[in-house]
């Protein structure tokens, strides 16, 4: 039974396989035969190119026998493949079997047969299906089938396939494309096929509504047409012919077209251009928020994409759109932006670069045209600052700036940062400036180089700073240049001060000389005008050149004068000068201040605005008094000049002095130093050449000292040097031979032995000063007491000679013996000019009035002798009025200058003294005997005045009173010197500011000539409190009393007895008490001059 079933799907197998290979040999059959029909009507319909008729014949006559074919040898086979339907029987499959095994032929068949009557003859029947499955078993049914036998079936499908393959290789394919399409189009009508393409050069038929749309084609063929047309909407169009391309514009398309193309009669197929709407921005707006800190106001800008804003400003577009189903904005990158309703879209940026942006609208169909704008972001501006920086022409140390700052929004801070750079460099110091709110603005700011306290060898730089306000990125600063103030090393400043002194005394000197030019150009034209009657216009040309050099004199002067200040602030530039120094520096500069006078400059602006209506008496009177003047401005400039001379050798020398004394103490701590046994030799070596090459530079300095005293009229006894110089350079050399040896001890013996006598040279110097000054100031002093004694006696006599002319008639012979005496007073005149200008020139105490007062007074006796031969006595006595009140005016000013001489001399003594001053108790004592006698002087003119009337008494009394008001001040002035010259005793001073006090009522009383019980009562009070001051001050200092009463005793007679001379003298004349009112305050100088003006009342 196994044997049957094996047997029985066997069988099976076998039908499968049958329908396999029908459907093989089916799908061969079948596409040979369609290739074979479609090739067949294809070639007919492109020969015969047939109407719908024949089409629609080949077309189903294609169909049906292709249809037949696929029913037959494709559809069958799979029915049975799958058992659909009838199928080969087992029957059938056993009699193939059959045929193709003859060894099986009919066995299989009986087999079946048999099995199919098993049911009813069992055994017989099974035993025989048995023996046949047994014998039939070993044969292979499936053999029975071979595949291979449809290959030869194969070469009729190669056929149709070459066909196809050259068609199209050759580029024929149209033969059966184009063909077949019309065969399945077998309802459309067909034109006759033209012997030209009509080829579309568009890419793709869609056009944007209201664009105008170039159509473009071109034709292919053999045969081309000339001329081509396109049919739109039954309109026949030409088309413009470019080349080998035809082109039509379709203008303003509004909905899709159909058209299609004719040519030579014949038609292209119909095509249609697709119409969209453009997608497009109707309008947009851009908010723009700046930075709070701009302080500029939010903005709204329409319609305009390039855009112009600041650094980190906040930007919100805003667009609305028609036809556009999205907006993107591309900045750095494209993004899209946010939809707010169906047309309406917004994006926000904050900006903090420039950059091109652009836009793009789109809806399905189509895109919109882009658009680029320009975004131009403005960054925050550093600040700007410009700086003026002007110097002082009268104090270099201080330094004025001006400047501007700007900025685009405002500032933050403007510093003004100084520091200075010696061997290290020191931190910045920083002050802040005061600004206000405007992005532009000007400052000003003045810095004295002095506050800072630099020193020699050191640098100062300083700058500017502004700090904008810049919230985005932080604040930036801008500074000025770094501007860098130098100080000079001392050496340095040691020859500027050189060179500057060299520069004001070459100056004065071209001065003097020009001086001299216009003194001989004004001689020159003042003997041309005696020669002439009338002015001519070469005498005004005289008169406009000597103008003009009289105006380059006086720049000269105030070019001087502005270089003796500079001058003097560079000397004092890092050390101050000794008291007696800096005194004299600073009368030299009041000295160099006055040499021009206000009289001169008003003299000289008078003759530049008279010169057009200049005369010649006119000329001739200014001529004159320009040259009085010149000759002063001469004298003062020669006196300047050796005035400071004499200043530049003093401070020469106390800067040497100053040196010395230095390297004393460095040559005295190496000596130290090289007695130590751990020093180096090398290092001391150095340092004791560097010794040496310092006092040698000591030594030129003292080099140019002497050269400095050889310029000098009256040259000083400076000590010989070279003894000290050479032992102290030999100490020097042996110190370095013994260190080159290594004898350190030995060394610093030589060491210290060297600095012994710079020491000793150093007092040697200082002794020298101090010597020669006292010598000068005695010497000085007594040639001023002689000038003074002579003076007075000139005026005396020039008085009694005008009580003498007044009185003598011009035509006696008296007159003549009086014009003799005049013409001796005026050399006498003369010889006092020439004494007290020598005088002058060594003593800066001397105003510069005395030696214009001299002058004036030369002159009034010169013009008084040249009236007096003419005769004109009038005139001559008013002349001699003049030189007596010059000379009255003289003596005074020659007084004050003795007593600042003598303070000098005090000053001086007490330097040499080393000891402080102290009031010594003969000035007090000699001040209450004044007192004293004033006060009897008081008592005696009360009691005279009672028995005496009229004119005579009245006389007599002015007299007095002037005499006593003259002696009060005197004593006050005194004790208020006294009072000054105390320290520390607070209970004196009190004392004795009531008693000045007392003393000024007193003064009052005797000018207003209020002389009562009251005034004696006051003057006795003034004598107890100075008994009692004299007392109080002998016991607290008896010994110091002692030794300095009679050094203090004779500087005071000094000062009182030319003064009472003076007075003794003047007592003889009473007219000449009126024009010398005595030298009071302004107050007590208005009250004598309202006595003498009401005759004493």
């Amino acid at each position: 039974m196994a044997r049957e079933n094996e047997l029985m799907q066997k069988l099976e197998a076998f039908i499968s396989k049958y329908y396999k290979n029908l459907l093989l040999k089916g799908v061969i059959y079948f596409i040979t035969s369609s290739l074979l029909f479609f090739l067949f009507v294809s070639f007919a319909e492109h020969f015969g190119n047939f109407g719908t008729t024949i089409r629609t014949i080949l077309f189903w006559g294609f169909i049906s026998p292709t249809l037949f074919v696929l029913w037959k040898w494709i559809v069958i086979p799979l029915k049975g493949l799958y058992r659909i339907g009838e199928t080969l029987s087992q029957e059938e499959s056993a009699k193939i079997i059959g045929t193709h095994f003859t060894e099986v032929e009919d066995k299989l068949l009986n087999l079946l047969q048999l099995s199919s009557l098993s049911n009813s003859e069992n055994e017989l029947i099974n035993a025989s299906i048995e023996q046949k499955s047994k014998q039939l078993s070993p044969i292979p049914f499936l053999k029975a089938i071979d595949f291979s036998e449809n290959k030869q079936y194969l070469k009729y499908v190669l056929v149709p396939v070459s066909v196809l393959l050259l068609l199209f290789f050759s580029g024929n394919k149209s033969i059966v494309t184009e063909s077949s399409a019309r065969i399945i189009s077998y309802n459309t009508h067909f034109e006759p096929k033209a012997p030209f393409f009509f080829v579309l050069v568009n890419n793709h038929l869609q056009g944007v509504k209201g664009e105008d749309f170039l159509l473009k084609m071109h034709f292919e063929g053999e045969e081309i047409p000339a001329d081509a047309f396109v049919v739109v909407e039954g309109n026949k169009h030409r088309l413009k012919k470019k080349g080998g391309q035809f082109n039509h514009l379709l203008k303003n398309p509004q909905e899709d077209l159909v058209f299609q193309f004719w040519a030579n009669g014949f038609y292209s197929e119909s095509m249609t251009l697709k119409i969209v709407p453009k997608p497009i921005i109707k309008s947009f707006n851009a908010q723009i928020d700046y930075p709070s800190y701009t302080k500029l106001k939010s903005e709204q800008i329409l319609n305009k994409g390039n855009l112009r804003v600041p650094e980190g400003s906040e930007i919100q577009w805003s667009f609305e759109t028609e036809h556009a189903e999205n907006l993107f904005f591309q900045f750095d990158k494209k993004e899209k932006a946010h939809t707010i309703s169906a047309e309406l879209f917004e994006i926000r940026k904050t900006v903090y670069q420039s950059i091109n942006y652009g836009l793009f609208v789109s809806s399905k169909a189509l895109d919109g045209d882009s658009i680029f704008y320009q975004l131009e972001v403005i960054p925050d501006a550093f600040p700007s600052i410009k700086l003026t920086e002007i110097i002082d022409s009268n104090n270099t140390h201080l330094r004025f700036f001006e400047g501007v700052i700007q900025d685009d929004y405002g500032f933050s801070s403007l510093t003004f940062n100084f520091r200075t750079l010696g061997e290290e460099s020191n931190d910045w110091f920083i002050e802040e400036l005061a600004i206000n709110k405007n992005n532009q603005q000007g400052f000003y700011h003045h810095w004295n180089l002095s506050s800072v306290g630099l020193k020699t060898g050191e640098s100062l730089e300083y700058f500017f700073e502004v700090w904008d306000n810049d919230a985005i990125n932080g604040n930036k600063s801008s500074r000025s240049k770094i501007m860098v103030h130098k100080s000079p090393t001392k050496e340095e400043h040691e020859q500027q001060v050189e060179e500057n002194n060299e520069s004001l005394k070459t100056k004065v000197e071209d001065a003097l000389n020009l001086a001299e030019e216009v003194q001989k150009e004004m001689e020159e034209l003042e003997r041309h005008l005696l020669e002439e009657k009338e002015l001519s216009w070469e005498d005004k040309q005289k008169a406009k050149s000597l103008l003009q050099n009289q105006k380059k004199l006086q720049e000269r002067v105030a070019e001087i004068q502005q270089q003796q200040r500079q001058n003097q602030q560079e000397e004092n530039r890092f050390e101050q000068p000794n008291e007696e120094l800096l005194k004299k520096q600073e009368l030299l500069q009041e000295l160099f201040e006055n040499i021009m006078t206000e009289e001169m400059k008003e003299m000289m602006d008078e003759l530049q605005k008279m010169m057009d209506e200049l005369n010649k008496e006119r000329l001739q009177e200014m001529l004159e008094d320009m040259q009085q003047n010149d000759e002063s401005l001469e004298k003062e400039l020669d006196r300047s000049l050796e005035l400071f001379k004499q200043l530049e050798l003093q401070q020469k020398l106390e800067n040497t002095i100053q040196k010395l004394d230095e390297l004393t103490q460095k040559q005295k701590k190496l000596s130290e130093e090289t007695q130590q046994k751990d020093t180096n030799k090398e290092d001391l070596k150095e340092q004791q050449e560097a010794i040496q090459e310092e006092f040698e530079k000591i030594q030129e300095e003292l080099k140019k000292a002497e050269e400095l005293n050889q310029d000098l009229e009256k040259k000083q006894e400076l000590p010989n040097m070279k003894p000290e110089e050479e032992q102290i350079q030999e100490e020097m050399k042996k110190s370095l031979e013994h260190l080159e040896m290594n004898m350190k001890k030995k060394s610093s013996q030589s060491q210290k032995n060297a600095a012994q006598k710079m020491e000793e040279m150093s007092q040697k110097l200082q002794s020298s000063m101090q010597q020669s000054k006292s010598d000068s100031v005695s010497e000085d002093m007594a040639t001023l007491r002689q000038i003074l004694e002579n003076l007075i006696t000139l005026s005396l006599d020039q008085e009694m000679l005008l009580a003498n002319i007044t009185e003598t008639n011009i035509n006696s012979p008296q007159y003549t013996q009086y014009m003799q005496l005049q013409k001796k007073l005026q050399n006498d005149a003369q010889i006092i000019e020439d004494s007290l200008f020598a005088l002058s020139k060594r003593q800066p105490q001397i105003h510069a009035m005395v030696n214009r007062e001299i002058s004036a007074l030369n002159s009034g006796m010169e013009k008084s002798l040249i009236l007096m031969e003419e005769r004109f006595s009038n005139k001559a006595s008013e002349r001699q009025q003049f030189a007596m009140t010059s000379a009255n005016n003289l003596a005074l000013m020659l007084f004050e200058a003795l007593e600042q001489m003598q303070k000098m001399a005090d000053r001086a003594g007490d330097k040499m003294c080393n000891k402080p001053k102290n009031i010594g108790e003969g000035s007090v004592s000699k001040m209450r005997q004044r007192q004293q006698q004033l006060l009897d002087k008081i008592k005696g003119m009360m009691k005279d005045g009672k028995g005496e009337n009229g004119k005579k008494k009245q006389g007599k009394q002015s007299k007095e009173l002037s005499k006593m008001a003259a002696e009060q001040e005197m004593i006050r002035k005194r004790m208020q010197e006294i009072r000054e010259e105390l320290s520390g005793d607070q209970k004196a001073k009190k004392t004795i500011d009531k008693m000045l006090k007392q003393m000024e009522e007193t003064e009052t009383d005797i000018i207003n000539r209020n002389i009562t019980q009251q005034t004696l009562l006051r003057q006795q009070e003034i004598l107890n409190k100075l008994l009692e001051a004299e007392k109080a001050h002998r016991e607290r200092e008896q010994d110091k009393q002692r030794e300095s009463q009679e050094w203090l005793q004779d500087i005071t007679n000094r000062l009182i007895n030319p003064f009472e001379e003076y007075q003794k003298e003047k007592e003889k004349q009473e007219e000449l008490l009126r024009t010398i009112p005595p030298s009071l305050t302004p107050f007590y100088k208005n009250k004598v001059n309202e006595y003498f003006q009401n005759d004493g009342r």
